[in-house]
């Protein structure tokens, strides 16, 4: 999956959401509420060791000065 595909599934995702990426982080297995959620959804896909991320409630730019 390239970098923009995978922005664009979180993008799509639902904020707050989980997502479940194949080991190989090529394609999106499964998703949920709750990380237990995506796990599960990973797992019934075949799955057996996904690459879990949570979706950011918001995408506001931050800036962070030192």
């Amino acid at each position: 999956m390239s970098p923009e595909a995978r922005l664009k599934a979180l993008r799509e995702a639902a904020p707050g959401s989980w997502l479940a990426f194949s080991h190989d982080e090529s394609r999106v297995v499964g998703h949920g509420e709750t990380y237990d959620e995506a796990v599960a959804a990973a797992e019934k896909a075949g799955e057996p060791e996904p690459v879990i991320t949570r979706v950011p409630k918001d995408w506001t730019p931050r800036v962070f000065l030192c």
